[in-house]
């Protein structure tokens, strides 16, 4: 069984306290496995639990990944980096729809009440519930591309990076990205030399698509482990790789809570849209492909190899 299967079969959702716990258990535990050194940091009085591996203060490449799921409401999160022309049209759209469905709830209560004030109440009030259940509602049952493709990634290049090579690197496991990057955010503040001077490569939904994209900050550009990733990477084979400043690619990952902060994602090639990954955030996020695991721990070791 591969990790990602067993993560999908053992932890399919992290959402509630006691699923991350469990989780968090399981990931310290597998990391002992394999010779490293794990704690669970905990940041704002226990409200985010990163689990660190490693000394990312000493650490020349920190590769993260989060590890919470999100909420389902029926509604995919497009990931559409490049085109945004037609990301922004999805989005109003989505926008649009839901301000179409409070408008019907406002008019019927309004018209039920014979009130104005009523109908306007009625209205905010459901736009409000709708903001509100796509970061805090019912969790979403299939999460295999967003983000276990992503933790199991890390988990792998873990297992083969060579124990001598393993005191270059250190690797996090970030809490609630879901809801506004807040793990990330919240250890960048607690750790002010991590979040203006390390490299950071993240990943989160790697498992579907042949085309992978590095959104990449200027800062990072400029440094030499970076320009020794983009190196590595660009030589591999297997799948297509991407370089493209984070300034004119979409996505908002934990990558951004930090200057160096380098975002990487796997996305299909779509006629007329370009890269584009769909199914996030909704009940038909079941598959990861194996190939793509395996690209990014070999591509990712190879690096840390030569650092």
């Amino acid at each position: 069984m591969t990790i990602l299967e067993q993560i999908n079969e053992q932890f399919p959702i992290r959402r509630s306290a006691e699923q991350k716990e469990a989780f968090r258990t399981w990931v310290v535990a597998q990391a002992a496995e394999m010779g490293y050194q794990a704690r669970v940091e905990e940041h704002d009085k226990g409200k985010h639990r990163n689990i660190v591996i490693g000394d990312p203060e000493q650490a020349r490449t920190i590769f993260t990944a989060h590890y919470d799921t999100p909420a389902c409401i029926g509604i995919p999160n497009l990931m559409i980096p490049r085109n945004w022309p037609v990301y922004f049209l999805y989005q109003m759209l989505v926008v649009g729809g839901m301000l179409a469905i409070a408008l019907a709830a406002g008019l019927g209560l309004g018209a039920l009440l014979q009130n104005r004030q009523a109908m306007m109440l009625g209205y905010f009030g459901v736009y409000m519930v709708l903001m509100l259940l796509m970061l805090y509602g019912p969790a979403n049952k299939h999460n295999v591309n967003d983000n276990t493709s992503g933790v199991a990634s890390i988990l792998e290049l873990m297992a083969r990076i060579p124990e001598e090579q393993r005191g270059k690197t250190a690797f996090i496991f970030f809490d609630n990205e879901e809801k506004g990057c807040r793990g990330s955010k919240a250890y960048a503040r607690d750790h002010l030399q991590v979040q203006h001077t390390s490299l950071i490569v993240n990943l989160d939904c790697v498992g579907v698509g042949e085309h992978f994209i590095l959104s990449v900050p200027r800062l990072a550009r400029n440094m030499e482990a970076y320009v020794l990733l983009e190196r590595v990477l660009a030589e591999q084979k297997g799948r297509t790789v991407h370089f493209f400043s984070a300034v004119t690619t979409r996505g908002n990952s934990d990558f951004r809570s930090f200057k160096c902060g380098v975002g990487v994602s796997a996305y299909r090639k779509v006629s007329g849209v370009g890269f584009f990954t769909g199914d996030i955030h909704t009940s038909r996020d079941t598959k990861a492909d194996q190939g793509n695991i395996d690209f990014v721990a070999d591509g990712l070791c190879a690096y840390v190899e030569q650092l």
